[in-house]
Formats: C-alpha cells, sequence, structure tokens
C-alpha cells in the first residue's frame, strides 16, 4: 500500500469589477496511483496584491488582466468609497 499525496491548481478565474483573481486548489490523496479522497482550497487575490507579490505560478496569469489602468480605476473606487463613509487611512 503507497499513499501519496498532490496539490495542484485546479481552477483560476478572474471575478468581478476589479478582476479578483479566485485559485482553487485541489488535494488529493492517491492510494497505488488510485484517488481515495479529494478536497479543495480556495484563495482569492485582489489586484492591489500585485503582480510580483503573488505566488510565482500565478504570475502569468494575472499579468494579461490586472493593468495599470485597472489598478487606478481600484484605487479610485477605494478613495471615494472611504470619503462616502468616513473610513480613514494612513
Amino acid at each position: 500500500m503507497s499513499l501519496e499525496k498532490q496539490v495542484a491548481i485546479d481552477r483560476v478565474e478572474f471575478v468581478g469589477k476589479f478582476k479578483n483573481m479566485q485559485v482553487r486548489t485541489k488535494t488529493s490523496v492517491l492510494e497505488n496511483g488510485e484517488s481515495i479522497s479529494d478536497s479543495f482550497h480556495r484563495s482569492v487575490y485582489g489586484i492591489e496584491t500585485g503582480i510580483e507579490n503573488l505566488p510565482e505560478e500565478l504570475q502569468p496569469y494575472a499579468t494579461g488582466v490586472w493593468t495599470d489602468e485597472l489598478l487606478a480605476a481600484q484605487q479610485a473606487a477605494q478613495e471615494q468609497f472611504n470619503l462616502e463613509h468616513g473610513v480613514e487611512t494612513e
């Protein structure tokens, strides 16, 4: 009996106005090469994360989607929200 654990990126999606990156990771437990258990974990990254701060294997996905124009629009929307709701920033 040989057990093995495999973790792999299963799905990458961009959602919402500011293209948040949702990443689904699949963890599989294999017994003699056959999957006996799977579980999923989801992580979400916003454009403010910055491409350079993403895990290396995710950076190519964001390169074509997260533009300087999109970042500027997200920052402007965040500033407007902060003004409207009295949120103080540093």
